[in-house]
């Protein structure tokens, strides 16, 4: 029984440790903004008319409007 309850604690320090969790967090962040621009190229290459193409417009607007000196 005594070994049961070392494991179990050996189990819980394992779980409640931080280490690679940086990693996955950047990963998930990259696969989110992966599937973003997925998602806005297949609205855009639909036509002119969707989402995309308004997301698109705002988004070079918003970059002409930094850019201008």
């Amino acid at each position: 029984m005594n070994s049961f309850w070392e494991a179990l604690c050996a189990f819980g320090h394992r779980l409640a440790d931080r280490r690679g969790q940086g990693t996955v967090e950047y990963l998930g962040l990259v696969l989110a903004v992966g599937a973003l621009l997925l998602a806005v190229s297949v609205q855009v290459k639909g036509g002119g008319s969707g989402i995309g193409s308004q997301i698109s417009k705002s988004m070079e607007k918003a970059i002409s409007s930094v850019a201008k000196p």
